[in-house]
């Protein structure tokens, strides 16, 4: 059988965010369903714009830019949340004195200075009686947090299973505010894997073939983690053994949660995201969740 050529295009360089696709590849589950899978690393150019205007056939991408996406007319089609919850955290060292948000007033953020950073914080400081004008917010671009709170700033908002648990790995200290916690309308499936809506309507059955495999490999990882673990250091050796290990393992129980299976996106959920960003002036309009969201090829 012929292989037919498909590209997949990450948001950030490879960590266990992805690892069911790398478990999928390695397993010959792509292979299986007739694709011969290439995973690009990220370009300065997001997933939405490459995948949208076909130049990739599938991406990694958020619940923000997907609304950005839609709104703009950009023809983009989620087809599964890679984690039910959103696990990114606001992180600190606790050597630094901070206990609440109340503490982070006259504190450096360092982060990629975009519009809905600034939202977020805003929102988070207003709902904890902290005056948000006192924050200082820096932009850093993709600097980890280590080095980044060792001089430059005092905290940066990072995913729970990976930069903040390379920190404990490490053996920092370190605090966390989590927003998912706090605020039910910015707890939506984080990352996500997208594709367009022209791929959808000319290769419907390639698109089912690729979630799949992709299911296949994120199914594995949840029931197999210290296997999908090993697969993934071998398939990217340059990544830290300890971290991956440790990353892939609580994942497991993250990457499905109490969804019905893995990659299942609840219109809801995103509905009240597109709400709060309206309500915090990102978007003007909320488009449907039922025109972004395709659950459909989920086996």
């Amino acid at each position: 059988m012929k292989l037919k050529n498909l590209s997949l295009l990450l948001d950030w360089k490879p960590n266990t965010n992805h690892i069911g696709f790398y478990v999928a590849k390695n397993k010959g589950f792509y292979s299986q369903y007739g694709i011969q899978l290439k995973i690009l690393n990220p370009t300065q150019t997001t997933a939405t714009a490459l995948v949208g205007t076909g130049k990739a056939d599938f991406g990694i991408s958020y619940a923000n830019d997907l609304i950005y996406a839609r709104n703009a007319h950009v023809p983009i089609v989620s087809l599964a949340g890679i984690i039910q919850k959103d696990s990114s955290c606001f992180v600190w060292r606790t050597n630094s004195k901070i206990k609440s948000i109340k503490d982070l007033e006259g504190k450096r953020y360092g982060g990629w200075g975009s519009p809905e950073e600034n939202a977020t914080l805003k929102y988070i400081f207003e709902k904890n009686g902290a005056q948000f004008n006192k924050l200082k917010i820096l932009t850093t671009g993709a600097q980890d947090f280590l080095p980044a709170t060792l001089k430059n700033v005092d905290f940066t908002w990072e995913y729970r299973a990976w930069n903040i648990l390379a920190a404990e790995l490490k053996g920092v200290s370190v605090g966390t505010y989590c927003p998912n916690e706090h605020f039910s309308e910015l707890n939506k499936p984080s990352p996500l894997v997208i594709t367009s809506e022209n791929k959808i309507k000319r290769e419907p059955d390639l698109v089912k073939n690729f979630m799949k495999a992709t299911s296949l490999g994120f199914e594995f990882a949840i029931q197999n983690p210290e296997q999908a673990a090993k697969i993934l250091i071998e398939e990217v050796p340059e990544l830290e053994g300890n971290l991956v290990n440790a990353s892939t393992k609580m994942l497991s129980s993250m990457f499905q949660a109490d969804a019905p299976k893995w990659g299942y996106q609840s219109e809801s959920r995103f509905e009240a995201y597109a709400g709060w960003m309206k309500k915090v002036d990102l978007i003007q309009q909320i488009p449907k969740a039922s025109e972004y969201l395709d659950n459909s090829f989920l086996p």
